[in-house]
């Protein structure tokens, strides 16, 4: 069963230390290095790893498709491209582990030759999949949208979020986080962060965001959950997004159309994630007390199971429908320490490393830092030890303990090299990330987005040297008053000619003397650039003459059609000049 899907995941990157894990703040320094060392970067086969040139500060895409970004609070964020199922976007999000283990190898190259010439010691940068610091007000974590019908879906978001909540029990990332002036290990530290159900800003931290953002056509709608987690357990994450649509599924279909509610979901959630000695209780609006199993096996799992019935569905539909099957039977049996559980579920493999393997985790003591966790919650050498193992568990670089462990237990593994390398490589197949890659290569001066471009046309600068005349002033200052109160270096205005001859320029009129500003024309243009971008008044003159081409269909992005839509922009593109001249 097919649905269009994808993940964005925040990225901690900061300087390498002993102790990485216990710092108070979270540390966004080097995101700027990391970032511009994948755009300077080339494989092999001479493609860039960013194909889409940044047009703001610090975003684009990559070759496969992704976006990479700077998000709201300097975190590095990648949003894999639009995926047709849960296996796609397992691989696109190894990938993204990839890129960001690219980058931050190439920034420290950087920064050993700097260390080198300098004769200093040099700082390196490591990068981690966390999800939140100790201190629950700095939270990272990971995204997911799923693209629906929205006459069906919207408006039954109720039925949706019972499940959000309670698949926390098998597919949460586990970590520590301070509660009540205690540091302990729960199964979601998302979740202990989480303020709202459901409201429209992500930026609430809420389970469930309303945002309408479908990015694709007016018929679509996009489930956004922003409760989501970074996950290193292969089969972690195929089984969370996977199940997940399968439940969008349901709810589309009309298979599930009434669910017991639970009694205030946001602390169930928050109970759920704080228990992990198992025999999870729920407690149902109607006064009722249940098991958590038993609630998601009569209300999500059997309807699951029906539409199997009725679908065409994959191998890996039957693989992760059979795995979380005999997920529930050991959970419902008691067994979380099962070999079998251990091996697929991520926040139980952590657990095991910092309670069973935290002996060949090498750790070395340091002081206590100005911004140290140590300086404000009580902590024993051993606890210190487990917390450093934890989030060295989520390590992609130098520090890779989860790799070391997966090995050593044996965790299973889905993804081939060949798979991993696919997704690092190229877009999904006949998609619209396909499309954006082309149309990135065959349009420089382009910016692109999800589902539009737009073709960038900057107005000709032409630098006068003459002084302006009174009646210039007068029209100038009438139409832009503004400038009277802005440094007198440059004046700047539109001149505009209609009829057949249409000239769009900005004409500078220099109040200095022409000896004092030869051979400085290059930055003059530059200046006048950056002084029309910080005036909201005369910024549009920049941007008056651009047009947008949108793309908004997720599929059918084969060779034709990909090469037919460029030749539309191309012939759209030469008329508007056509009519320019």
């Amino acid at each position: 069963m097919c649905r269009w899907q994808g993940i964005e995941h925040e990225f901690r990157i900061g300087i390498s230390s002993e102790s990485p894990g216990l710092y108070r703040y979270a540390r966004f320094y080097h995101v700027d290095e990391v970032i511009h060392a994948l755009e300077t970067y080339t494989f092999f086969d001479g493609a860039n790893a960013i194909c889409a040139k940044l047009q703001r500060r610090n975003d684009g895409f990559l070759r496969n498709g992704s976006r990479i970004y700077i998000c709201t609070g300097g975190h590095l964020e990648i949003a894999t491209p639009e995926c047709r199922n849960a296996f796609d976007v397992l691989k696109y999000d190894k990938a993204a582990e990839l890129y960001m283990q690219l980058g931050v190898e190439k920034a420290n190259e950087r920064y050993k030759k700097k260390s080198k010439k300098k004769g200093s010691q040099s700082t390196y940068i490591q990068c981690w999949k966390a999800n939140v610091e100790i201190d629950k007000r700095y939270s990272r974590g990971t995204h997911e949208s799923y693209i629906v019908e929205r006459n069906k879906f919207v408006g039954n978001e109720n039925l949706l979020i019972p499940f959000l909540i309670l698949r926390k029990i098998f597919f949460g990332a586990g970590g520590f986080v301070a509660e009540k002036g205690d540091i302990r290990y729960v199964i979601s530290p998302k979740a202990m962060v989480s303020r709202r159900v459901v409201t429209e800003s992500p930026s609430q931290w809420p389970i469930l965001s309303t945002r309408d953002e479908p990015l694709s056509t007016k018929d679509k709608y996009r489930v956004h959950v922003t409760s989501g987690e970074g996950v290193r357990s292969e089969v972690t994450r195929l089984l969370n997004n996977a199940l997940t649509s399968y439940v969008i599924d349901a709810i589309e279909s009309e298979k599930i159309t009434h669910i017991e509610e639970l009694w205030n979901p946001l602390q169930t959630f928050k109970d759920i994630a704080a228990n992990t000695e198992g025999d999870w209780q729920i407690k149902l609006m109607n006064g009722k007390t249940e098991s958590a199993i038993d609630y998601i096996n009569h209300h999500y799992l059997s309807v699951i199971e029906e539409l199997f019935e009725e679908r065409e569905t994959s191998d890996w539909d039957v693989y992760v429908l059979d795995t979380f099957k005999r997920l529930c039977d050991k959970f419902s049996q008691g067994l979380l320490e099962d070999p079998y559980v251990v091996r697929r579920l991520e926040w139980l493999l952590k657990l095991k490393v910092v309670e069973d393997e935290i002996a060949d985790f090498e750790y070395n003591y340091i002081p206590k830092g100005k911004f140290d966790y140590r300086s404000m919650y009580q902590m024993d050498e051993r606890m210190e030890k487990k917390i450093a193992a934890s989030f060295e568990f989520t390590n992609l670089c130098d520090h890779d303990l989860y790799e070391q462990v997966a090995d050593k237990i044996g965790a299973e593994r889905i993804l081939t090299e060949a798979d991993i390398g696919e997704a690092l490589l190229a877009p999904p197949k006949n998609s619209r990330a396909e499309l954006r890659v082309k149309i990135a290569s065959e349009f420089d001066n382009a910016a692109l987005c999800w589902n539009k471009i737009t073709i960038t046309k900057e107005p000709r600068i032409k630098i006068d040297m003459s002084r302006p005349t009174a009646e210039e002033y007068s029209r100038l200052f009438e139409r832009y008053p503004e400038l009277a109160r802005m440094p007198s270096a440059v004046v700047v205005f539109l001149r505009e000619r209609r009829r057949g001859e249409t000239t769009r320029q900005v004409m500078v009129r220099l109040l200095a003397e022409e000896e004092d500003i030869r051979g400085w024309e290059e930055d003059i243009s530059r200046e006048v650039r950056n002084r029309l971008v910080r005036n909201p008044y005369l910024d549009y003159l920049l941007y008056s003459n651009n047009k947008t081409y949108r793309f908004d269909e997720l599929d059918g992005w084969d060779e034709a059609s990909i090469r037919k839509k460029i030749e539309e922009i191309r012939k759209d593109e030469r008329l508007s000049e056509d009519d320019d001249l």
